[in-house]
């Protein structure tokens, strides 16, 4: 009995060794897709994660943003998106990324929610929930960006590199138009 206690008790050290050596940002942005698909518990669960995390990760690598504001940027421009294009347009962009839904707009704040404690940030952030909550224009956007802890400049590098994404996808030419358009992208 002695020997597997002291067992335990490395094993408990190590355990906590590496919690302790562990860097509190050692959190990549596939746990952020997680959280999106945890967080809204959606059918699409298996299939949409993947996609999701690959938009979140070429965001954060490309732009150097965290998993919040890389889920939060997306929500809003997203949210805006659903908001303002023709529902055959939306529709169209849904198709060509499974799980977009998932990230946009007030869907966004369940993410959000699960992502803050993941990250050990537990209490609820509600200029983000107001920000995101409906997004009607490119101002409640830039809201957003701000609640978010990011200046309204960082929307122009977000559009770009999401609609490359998005084409990469396989979306419509006539619906990556509509989304410029949307987002005033040139």
């Amino acid at each position: 009995m002695k020997v597997s206690m002291k067992n335990a008790r490395g094993a408990a050290l190590a355990t906590v060794m590496a919690l302790v050596t562990t860097p509190i940002f050692a959190f990549n942005l596939n746990d952020a897709a997680n959280a999106v698909s945890n967080a809204t518990g959606g059918q699409q669960k298996a299939t949409a994660a993947p996609e999701a995390a690959g938009l979140l990760n070429t965001l954060g690598t490309q732009l150097n943003v965290t998993p919040q504001q890389a889920v939060g940027g997306t929500g809003a421009l997203l949210g805006l998106a659903k908001n303002k294009l023709s529902g055959n347009d939306y529709s169209n962009l849904s198709k060509s990324v499974p799980g977009l839904d998932q990230l946009s707009g007030s869907s966004a704040l369940g993410s959000l929610g699960g992502l803050g404690g993941m990250l050990g940030n537990s209490g609820s952030n509600s200029a983000v929930n107001n920000a995101l909550g409906n997004v009607q224009s490119m101002g409640d956007v830039n809201n957003a960006f701000s609640a978010l802890g990011m200046d309204s400049g960082m929307v122009s590098q977000f559009v770009p590199v999401i609609l490359q994404y998005l084409g990469a996808q396989g979306a419509s030419g006539s619906a990556l138009s509509a989304l410029s358009g949307v987002w005033g992208a040139k």
